[in-house]
């Protein structure tokens, strides 16, 4: 396989990735989320999830976000990591997205709606990478991390995933076009997407840094990142971005965490035309690199992502929740056990 870096690149700062076992053959993340207007009306079911993270079938690990969607509605997102696709399976069997609400409480004008996107990516379909020897977010509370060459150059990305290499693991579909919004309020849909559909979770953390290095990333770092989530939350057709969330972290294993961006793109190739080309990245990148330029080398930001690229098409469930959330308002629904929508 070929790889993109340079002969003579040299790195200009360092970089880690995770050592994986060879016995690993893949990994499911899950956001199971909470939709709500009030946090009272989903304290028994955040807690009722909470319970079930815990028992037979449990993931290796979890966390919990927070985010406000464009509509106002507050979701309370849990993060579950499982090495075991049967044992994913197995949880899911046992805890259906209905179970976990009273049906007043998720019927049409109910006070509560449930989200669940899933994926499965095989080991040579996903790659992590760190600004920090010492991770233990998402997959790095597992498993260790090393230095990795293979990063801070076009292309480095795509390095990082082996089956990615010369081109591979092409989208499935361009941005697909729904007739009209989906009625959603009060059912249960189910989509299913696209091979090679492409998940990134990107964390960002800042509270350990020193005065003056805060103060510089929140007020000239952090503003220009927000431009760049809102650009791919707002324009789905432009940049193959479906989904764009900026969560809060409330509960993580990496307490140097703060936020994250969860984002959804129809492909690798569409993040990585996104990341190489368009001007709110670029701002980003320039950004971050004057961050950088002036705090080097004693840095204390803590930044890195895990991007996945799913290889099948994944079923992604809603119940009760308003017609824009995630990946619903891009791709046919299905009422479940239904016919599509």
């Amino acid at each position: 396989m070929t790889k993109n870096r340079p002969a003579d690149f040299q790195n200009p700062y360092p970089a880690y990735s995770l050592r994986l076992p060879e016995t690993l053959a893949g990994v499911t993340v899950r956001q199971l989320a909470v939709q709500h207007r009030a946090a009272a009306e989903a304290a028994d079911v955040t807690a009722a999830i909470t319970g079930g993270l815990h028992g037979a079938h449990a993931p290796v690990t979890y966390e919990r976000a927070v985010h406000v969607d464009g509509l106002g509605h507050t979701n309370e997102i849990f993060l579950a990591y499982w090495l075991d696709a049967e044992t994913e399976k197995a949880w899911a069997a046992d805890h259906p997205l209905d179970s976990w609400a009273a049906p007043e409480l998720t019927a049409e004008g109910g006070p509560i709606g449930l989200w669940s996107e899933t994926l499965w990516a095989p080991v040579d379909h996903f790659e992590t990478s760190y600004s920090y020897d010492s991770p233990s977010w998402g997959l790095a509370s597992r498993f260790p991390a090393e230095p990795n060459v293979y990063h801070s150059y076009h292309g480095a990305m795509r390095d990082r995933i082996a089956a990615a290499e010369d081109g591979g693991l092409a989208g499935e579909a361009e941005y697909p076009p729904r007739t009209g919004p989906v009625e959603s309020a009060g059912r249960h849909l189910v989509v299913t997407t696209p091979g090679n559909l492409c998940l990134i979770r990107s964390p960002q953390g800042w509270k350990q840094c020193p005065d003056e290095e805060r103060a510089w990333f929140e007020q000239r770092v952090v503003p220009v990142y927000r431009e760049g989530v809102d650009y791919l939350a707002g324009n789905p057709r432009e940049s193959g971005c479906l989904s764009a969330r900026l969560v809060d972290m409330t509960a993580s294993n990496d307490d140097r965490m703060q936020t994250a961006t969860l984002a959804w793109f129809l492909s690798l190739s569409h993040l990585e035309r996104w990341t190489h080309s368009h001007p709110t990245h670029i701002a980003i990148y320039r950004s971050f690199g004057e961050f950088a330029a002036q705090f080097a080398p004693d840095i204390h930001m803590t930044l890195g992502h895990e991007v996945y690229v799913a290889p099948e098409g994944t079923a992604m469930e809603y119940l009760n929740c308003h017609d824009r959330t995630g990946l619903l308002p891009h791709f046919p629904a299905a009422e479940w056990g239904g016919a599509l929508r």
